[in-house]
């Protein structure tokens, strides 16, 4: 396993000495400014979703313009809250995308197939989904960035939970190579096993390499990953797993995206 920036061994040192840097550092590595930010609109597919749901929450209190994708407006203005620019469309219907793509700056997404569900296929969401956004994106010609929430361990066929999830592993690594390949600026989130504790309480790793399949991490925590990699140049165009560390603060993770090494 291939941890960024320090070694378990120089673990507790290492992180100690971080800390006290770690905002400096990371105020270096963004590009956002509360003018860019207010200035920004960001589609958020798969904002319904309990990640979904806390990234635009996280977005629309960073002060972005969230425009947030349903199938349902109105039921989501309902459940979730009337102060986003809901926008109804379905990443199975590529016609529907076109029009939500207008005045986008970025694309978030945190589209998932819903198990069961025969006509919501890991095949159908986490594969034809995120082609279909990402062939908007390019149509629309003005995106600024693209961000795909997928999962670790995507690599591995043989993990359990894939063929027992309609190989949903397997379609959600073929949307990355989609993504990837797109000439779209990216990046690539790959959550370990997903958990709704609070988030901040613990410290985020970030790996890369796809070997580490046994980390949790708080749905809070991804989202926080999720936005930052919108303004953090150092994460552009790079793919890695994240789970969170009990013996790391968690104000250092937002300056190792630089150690990452880009697609």
């Amino acid at each position: 396993m291939r941890l960024v920036k320090f070694g378990m061994a120089m673990l507790a040192g290492t992180v100690w000495a971080l800390t006290a840097s770690a905002q400096d550092s990371a105020d270096q590595q963004s590009d956002a400014t509360p003018d860019t930010i207010a200035s920004e609109t960001v589609l958020v597919a798969g904002a319904t979703g309990r990640t979904g749901r806390l990234v635009i929450a996280l977005l629309k209190d960073k002060g972005y313009h969230v425009r947030a994708m349903t199938r349902d407006a109105v039921r989501a203005r309902g459940t979730i809250g009337a102060e986003y620019d809901w926008v109804e469309a379905d990443v199975r219907n590529p016609a529907t995308l076109a029009r939500v793509m207008e005045g986008v700056d970025s694309v978030v997404s945190v589209i998932g197939a819903r198990r069961g569900d025969p006509t919501n296929t890991p095949e159908m969401v986490d594969y034809g989904g995120v082609i279909a956004l990402v062939d908007a994106a390019i149509a629309h010609g003005d995106i600024r960035h693209f961000v795909l929430t997928s999962s670790g361990g995507v690599t591995h066929e043989e993990f359990a939970i894939n063929p027992a999830n309609g190989n949903a592993l397997m379609w959600k690594l073929k949307g990355e190579d989609y993504l990837r390949a797109s000439g779209l600026s990216y990046t690539v989130v790959r959550p370990l096993g997903l958990r709704d504790w609070a988030g901040g309480e613990y410290g985020i790793l970030l790996n890369q390499g796809d070997d580490v399949l046994d980390g949790l991490i708080s749905r809070a925590d991804v989202a926080a990953v999720i936005v930052e990699t919108l303004s953090n140049q150092d994460a552009r165009n790079k793919t890695f797993e994240i789970y969170n560390y009990k013996a790391m603060f968690n104000e250092t993770w937002q300056q190792n995206f630089s150690h990452l090494i880009a697609d």
